[in-house]
Order: structure tokens, then sequence, then C-alpha cells
């Protein structure tokens, strides 16, 4: 009966994502219907497995619903796992979809994007669903993928604005910077309990393998920060607010960013007799909520307030939970979520409110900053926090603009001679490999230049600005590289280079086409700007979108289950190697969804439409 429940919480949402992208956009109540009820029936299943959950006496229980064997060896487990934890996240996340469903039937009615929309919210709903009910942290990290994908297409919603278009992109790169993270930490639990363990096994396993713990929660703390916008990544938070009211109470408010302090929740058995990470938890807790509390007083933009409040709430959270007080950490969610969610959605009709009273009631302030010490230490702390304490500058220049010099430095990747050269040396050391016998130490270093290379187009792909069809060319010669990476550090593991291989080539194919189709059409693809063809040509768009989602791996294709077969069979000794993989998946996601926003996303040159200017 177990299996059967989870079963039916999980194939509810995929069939109504599944039945509302087949339905014509214009048909508004079909869409709702659909949507709403949807939500409604899991919101059913689940109280009905929920009685009969705790008149059994409420005990986690584990599911296996089934498995995928890739290859001869590897088998990739659908574990489910339900306990206290994930009833409380399912249910306030099914009570907030209903109100926020109800609530932009009337928002959005007319909504050029109002398909778009219950579509998006339906495939976060998906991830979020796999997130919490995950057994293990493979099946995790196919919702974590999830909801970072639903992400940008919510936060870029207006898709034919500058800002939207760009603060998707920003957020989805300090996305995929946890994710590379979450990548190196399931790698790693993978090595050091010796299997794919499941979430019920985690106390047990912790008493055996207390010295490698503190290593797997240290990776796991820093996904947690970057998903629930702790010091320094609070500054994506604010930022990822520009799309719709409603999908920022949904995503923001209530449910997405509390999935870092759910991953802490979930993995607490880990790590809770390691004194060590839960002073960092605390300490990382405490400076968030002193850095966001002092930012939140001081921001004039309604959603930046609430977004700094929300953040300095879960930054208490993650203290709560490193003084062993997670049921008060569960307790502290469901508040803050639900006030969160009220707050947003009532922050259009207050704001209104308050611009039209301040035109009769306006008393403008007269206190004045004395030249004391305490005067100019709040001087001081009211300019950090209308800056938002520099993060954004900080993060931007110490990650993201070393890339961009490095990039800079290897233009001569975009030349065709380049690639050529590239193709075949890929293919002589491919053969090679194949061919002949060497010895590990030479499949050792080679398998590292390879990762290296993979890297270095990787990098370029990214700071790029000529024309998409090289910047697609480069994150292609990426993926080659990566592969003969992956296939050498695994110790010839050729079995596994065809399901690889055939999925990226086929999106390699299919990307160029609809770059050239573009071209074609007098479209402008250079990476200099946001062009926004998917005014023009949506359905392109959407394919390109898919394709672009193959081209880097997306759960679950068979290049994923690829890549996660060949990334589990590298020993732990050649832990670098993981390391400039998890490195290059950051890369080719940033790299492919910044080509797509670029050529698909922001105002469209044609002057015959309504045109959206820079500010949203």
């Amino acid at each position: 009966m177990l299996i059967q429940f989870l079963t039916a919480l999980l194939l509810v949402p995929i069939l109504g994502f599944i039945v509302c992208i087949f339905t014509p956009r214009k048909w508004e109540r079909t869409i709702f219907g659909v949507a709403i009820t949807a939500v409604l029936l899991e919101l059913v299943i689940f109280v009905l497995f929920g009685f009969q959950w705790l008149s059994a006496g409420g005990s986690p229980a584990l599911a296996s619903v089934g498995s995928l064997l890739i290859g001869h060896e590897y088998v990739f487990n659908l574990d489910f796992y339900f306990d206290s934890l994930a009833a409380t996240f399912l249910g306030v996340a099914l009570v907030m979809t209903t109100l926020i469903f109800i609530f932009s039937k009337y928002y959005l009615h007319r909504e050029q994007g109002f398909k778009r929309f219950y579509s998006t919210i339906l495939l976060f709903f998906i991830g979020l669903s796999l997130i919490i009910l995950a057994g293990n942290f493979e099946v995790l990290f196919v919702g974590w993928e999830l909801i970072g994908i639903s992400t940008v297409l919510l936060i870029a919603f207006y898709r034919d604005r500058f800002l939207p278009t760009r603060n998707a992109l920003k957020v989805f790169s300090v996305y995929r910077i946890g994710d590379a993270f979450l990548l190196a930490a399931i790698w790693y639990a993978h090595h050091i309990f010796e299997k794919s363990a499941n979430f019920s096994e985690f106390s047990e396993l912790a008493a055996h393998h207390g010295d490698s713990i503190l290593i797997l929660g240290l990776l796991l703390l820093m996904v947690a920060m970057i998903k629930s916008a702790q010091f320094p990544f609070s500054y994506w938070l604010p930022r990822a607010m520009e799309g719709p009211t409603s999908s920022s109470a949904i995503f923001y408010g209530a449910l997405s960013v509390h999935m870092g302090l759910f991953l802490l929740l979930r993995t607490f058995p880990l790590w809770e007799d390691n004194m060590w990470l839960r002073i960092a938890v605390a300490v990382v807790g405490l400076v968030t909520a002193v850095v966001a509390s002092s930012i939140a007083r001081v921001q004039s933009s309604v959603k930046t307030q609430i977004a700094y409040a929300s953040i300095t709430q879960i930054g208490i959270m993650f203290i709560e939970l490193a003084a062993g007080l997670h049921w008060l950490a569960l307790l502290h969610f469901v508040s803050n979520a639900s006030l969160r969610t009220y707050q947003l959605l009532i922050s259009p009709s207050v704001v209104g409110y308050l611009v039209h009273d301040q035109f009769f009631h306006f008393v403008a302030p007269v206190q004045k900053i004395k030249n004391t010490f305490l005067g100019k230490l709040r001087a001081a702390l009211y300019v950090l926090g209308i800056k938002e304490w520099n993060m954004n500058a900080t993060v931007s220049y110490y990650v993201w603009k070393p890339l961009k010099f490095v990039g800079r430095t290897l233009a001569v990747l975009d030349t065709a001679p380049a690639q050529i050269i590239s193709v075949i040396v890929f293919l002589a050391v491919l053969a090679s490999a194949a061919l002949a016998h060497f010895s590990a130490g030479w499949l050792l270093v080679v398998s590292t230049i390879a990762a290296v290379v993979s890297c270095g187009f990787y990098i370029r792909a990214y700071t790029t600005k000529n024309a998409a069809k090289i910047c697609w060319n480069l994150i292609m010669l990426g993926n080659l590289f990566s592969i003969l990476f992956l296939v050498l550090a695994s110790a010839g593991s050729w079995e596994y280079l065809a399901m690889y291989g055939v999925g990226v080539l086929a999106a390699f194919i299919v990307g160029h086409a609809c770059l050239w189709y573009l071209e074609a059409k007098g479209e402008q693809t250079a990476l200099r700007d946001y062009h926004g063809s998917i005014y023009a040509f949506t359905k392109l768009g959407n394919i390109f979108f898919i394709v672009a989602l193959l081209f880097m791996a997306f759960p679950i294709s068979p290049s994923f289950l690829a890549q996660d077969v060949l990334l589990s069979s590298i020993p732990e000794s050649q832990a670098f190697l993981v390391v400039l993989f998890c490195f290059s998946y950051l890369l080719v996601g940033v790299s492919t969804i910044r080509l797509y926003t670029k050529v698909f996303f922001g105002p469209h040159k044609t002057s015959h439409h309504e045109i959206a200017y820079r500010s949203s």
C-alpha cells in the first residue's frame, strides 16, 4: 500500500503537467482546471495516506518503487522515504500550491504566459515532491535539478524584459554552484559508504564513518547555504523575485528557499554527533541572521525587504537545527512559509495603498545622523545594508571575474582550425586508448589532461560573445573531452561511451539546426546582447530548450545516467578528478543556459509590438 500511495503522489503532478503542456494556451479555464485538479487530488491522496500512516504508528517508512539497471553492474534505485519531516514539508507544499493556483487564476488572467506559468509550477512541484519523498541522494538530485531549471523559467517569466532575463541567468549560475557541490557530496558518500545508501541508514552509517562525515557534512552545508540563500550567497534571493508575485510567494517565500534547511534536516542523523559541523551550521545561521536583518531594515523595495526578512528567519532555523531542536526548526519553517507567502501575495495591494496614502499623509523624516561613534557606526551599517554588504560584487569578483579573464585568453578556441584540430586529437586519443592497453598511470595523466581541456572549452563558451553556433561548438567539444576524461578515469568503461555520446551528439545536431534556421531567417545570434527570438519563433525556442537540457546531461537523460555511472567508478584516491568534473558540470550548465537566454530571451529587435525597457 505504501508503494501505491507514494507512486500516486508522484504520478498525479506528472500527469497534470503533461496534460497542461498539450492544452491550447487560450483555454485558461481548462489549464486552471487541470492544474488545480492535480494538486487537490494529490492533497486528498496525501490526507488519506497520512491518516493510514499515523494509525499504523507514524514510523518512518522506506519504499523501493523500482530500479534502473544501467549496463551490467550499476543500479539506479528509485527509493522513497516518508516520515514526519516529509509529511510536514509535503503538507505545507500542497496547501501553499493550492492557494497560489487559485490566486493566480485571477492575478494572471489573460496574461500571455498563463499556460506557461501553470506548466512551470507543476514542473516545480514534481521536483519538490521528488526532493521531499526521496529515499536516497540520487532521487533527491533529480528533484534538485528540476527545481533549478523551473526557477529559470519562472524568474524569466516576463522573458521580453532585460532584467528578469539577466537575473534568471544570475540565479541559475548560483544554483549551479550548489549543484556541483551536491554532486561532489553524492560521489563522496558513495565511496565512504561503499554503496548507494538510503536515508534510513544514516544513523547507523554515521557511527562507522565518523572521520569522513566532517567532509561530507561540509559539502552538504555548502549546498544548503546556496539553496537557502545564506551568507554570502543571500544576494540571489531578491533578484529571483522578478517573476509574477505568485511565483515569488511559492518559490522564494514558502518552499524553494527552505530546501537547504530540508537537506540539513534530512541528513541530520549523519552529522548530529559531529560538534564541529554543528558549530559551522550555527555560525552560518548567526552571521546570516545579523547581515540579512540589517539589509531588510533599509531596503526600499517591498520584495527585497520580505526576501531578506525570510533569509533572517532561515538563518535562525539553522541555529535551531545546530542546537538539536529540529522540531522547533520545523515549526519555524511552517510559520515563516505561511507568513512570507501572505506578505508577498498582498504586497501589490499594500504598495498601491501606501503610494496613494503618502500624497495625503506624508511626513518627511527629521532624524539626523549624530557625529558620534555610534552615529557613524549606524551610518556605516546603513550604507552596507543599502549595498547588500557587497555580496553580489564579492562573489562576482572572486568567482566569475577570474573565469572571464581565463576565457578571454582562450579566444583562439573560437577559430575553425582550433576546433578541427581538437576533434582530431579527441578521435586519436580515443582510438589509441581503445586499441592499445596502457598502464593505469598513463590513463590517469591523459584523463587529467582531458578534464582540463574540457574545462577550457566550457570556460571559453561561457565568455565568448561571438555567434551562438561557435559557442555551441565549444560546448560540444567540452562534452567530447568530458566523455574522454570519464571513460579513461573509470579504467575504460567503454560500454557507457555510446550511452553518453549518442544523446549529446543528437542534441548537438538538432541545436545546430535550430541556430542555423534562426540565422537563415535573419535573426541575430551573437552573444553580445539578448535578442528575444522566442517572440517570433516560440516553438523553435521550446525545442532548443529541450535540446539544451539534453546537451547538459539533465536528469534523467541517457547522458546523465552514463555520467553518473562513470563518475561513481572514479576511485577515492583520484578526488582531484572529481573536482575537475564538478567544475566542468558547473560550467556546462551555465554556458548552455547563457546561450539559450541570450538568443531567445530579452527584447526582440522588431518594433511593431510593445517594447519592454531594461527596468522592470
